[in-house]
């Protein structure tokens, strides 16, 4: 058993993700005994969920990932499953699931949110959609007028540059606490937004109505529409860890604040 306290973050991509959890870790866990360690999968989340249902979820999600990356193999050395305490995944919407095929099932991502929906046993899934440039599609205090709530399933290939190009702080590894607070305030609004609400939600609201799956249910309903609606699982993340008390620190918005067009 090792001496910290190790929680996995595990990420579908090796250059953004790894950036925003080395901020979260640095400006979120920087005290105690608590130790992330960033877990690139090397393939998207759907294939990784497959191996894991062949098996009947015998198999920890860790030790798939051992087997199959021989950089995760690296970073596990002297680690095994027991020392780390909760494992999260983050990964994009895939709004064809193109990698799992429809023909095979109907309705993967659901699936995958009802397996991995608990930190202490299989992991729990957090979803950036359209993808993980998401965090940074905010303007402090706005949540954002009706346009750019969203954005089109026909122009996602262009959304990480039309991301950064908007951002108000499009470097993720420059984050500090005020700025996460900002992020998380527009977040609150959003989801608040994305639930059909004009006021803000209450904490313990948000905690009982918007776990990730209610959020995937609203979003495919988004899909039939041709669009998505912008949301980053990070602050959806840090709030679910740190529950009302950061809700509170950084919510300062009681009203859904739409920013006026010229």
């Amino acid at each position: 058993m090792a001496d910290r306290d190790y929680k996995a973050f595990i990420v579908e991509g090796e250059a953004r993700e790894p950036q925003i959890t080395a901020n979260i870790t640095k400006v979120f866990f920087a005290h105690g005994n608590v130790r992330t360690i960033t877990l690139p999968a090397g393939e998207n989340i759907y294939m990784l969920w497959k191996k894991l249902k062949a098996d009947d979820f015998d198999t920890d999600i860790i030790e798939v990932l051992r087997e199959y990356n021989d950089d995760v193999r690296e970073q596990l050395m002297g680690l095994s499953r027991d020392d780390f305490s909760e494992v999260y995944l983050f990964f994009d919407y895939d709004t064809h699931q193109t990698n799992l095929g429809k023909a095979e099932d109907e309705d993967a991502v659901a699936q995958m949110l009802e397996s991995f929906d608990n930190e202490t046993e299989n992991g729990k899934l957090y979803i950036s959609y359209p993808m993980v440039e998401a965090l940074r599609a905010y303007k402090p205090g706005v949540c954002g007028d009706r346009e750019g709530c969203y954005v089109s399933i026909a122009e996602m290939k262009d959304y990480k540059n039309a991301s950064s190009m908007r951002s108000v702080n499009p470097q993720f590894k420059d984050y500090d606490y005020e700025i996460w607070k900002d992020i998380i305030d527009v977040f609150a609004m959003r989801v608040s937004c994305l639930f059909g609400c004009t006021d803000t939600l209450a904490y313990e609201l948000y905690s009982e109505t918007a776990d990730p799956y209610d959020i995937y249910v609203l979003e495919e309903k988004e899909t039939r529409k041709g669009r998505v609606f912008v949301l980053s699982a990070f602050p959806e993340f840090l709030v679910d860890y740190y529950g009302d008390k950061l809700w509170r620190t950084c919510v300062k918005h009681k009203r859904n604040r739409r920013e006026a067009k010229n």
